[in-house]
């Protein structure tokens, strides 16, 4: 065999066996990016998602009145209720938050919440009362001040102060993360000095969908997911004191 040939086939021999230990150092490379891509492509959809909800229920706050709890007359009523239909098992519906969503009486928050606890309005987002929450607050403001946060607690929180922990029950706050200060630095100056303001906050946990055991150390097993939308409240804007003339 001529020496040309030989040397030609030892060659791609030699190429061949290079382009497998090229193909084996880099598709677990090329696997874990797409991985990744996907992962982060499911939690975009959920942040938008979770974003979209309290945009609906802040719209749906913003022309309604905070100080109308029908049918319970309490910001948040305990459980169980009598039935107000059955769920997707057929189980009866006993939860107050379930059976706001389902009633004709107007209960500003707990209608609010139905945006996320409803699951024919919130399909894509379980809704897990252990760890979620959402949390309504609305703001009188006065001289370009706030002077009021109503109900009279600062906020309301469906689910037990859920908002203050992170997705495995440690406490990790105390205070709303928006302060009066923080929100006022955000005022138009040639806004009406004298309004109502309405703030609806969602707090979730997300699962990583396609959760790698070697990568535990970086990203947590579950994210919080924290969104949140500022609407007008005509409802939330200061009395006027009327003015009495003297005799």
């Amino acid at each position: 065999m001529p020496k040309n040939l030989l040397r030609r086939l030892r060659i791609r021999k030699n190429q061949s066996g290079q382009s497998f230990v090229e193909l084996a150092i880099m598709l677990p490379l090329l696997l874990l990016m797409l991985v990744g891509m996907v992962e982060v492509a499911f939690t975009m959809f959920i942040y938008l998602t979770a974003l979209d909800l309290t945009r609906e229920a802040a719209r749906f706050a913003s022309v309604r009145d905070f100080n109308v709890l029908d049918p319970y007359g309490e910001l948040n009523p305990t459980g169980p209720v009598a039935s107000c239909g059955t769920d997707e098992g057929g189980n009866p519906i006993t939860d107050p938050a379930r059976c706001a969503c389902l009633d004709d009486d107007l209960h500003f928050f707990l209608d609010a919440a139905c945006f996320f606890t409803d699951p024919k309005l919130n399909p894509f987002i379980p809704f897990d009362r252990n760890t979620d929450d959402v949390v309504i607050t609305a703001f009188t403001v006065a001289g370009g001040h706030i002077s009021e946060s109503h109900p009279g607690a600062g906020y309301w929180s469906l689910n037990n102060d859920n908002w203050k922990k992170d997705c495995y029950g440690n406490v990790v706050r105390s205070a709303p993360i928006f302060s009066w200060s923080d929100i006022e630095e955000n005022f138009v100056a040639d806004a009406p000095a004298d309004k109502g303001l309405v703030l609806v906050e969602a707090f979730y946990c997300w699962n990583p969908v396609a959760y790698l055991p070697f990568i535990s150390d970086y990203i947590p097993s579950k994210i919080r997911i924290h969104t949140y939308t500022f609407m007008p409240s005509p409802e939330a804007l200061p009395t006027p004191t009327p003015i009495i003339a003297s005799p």
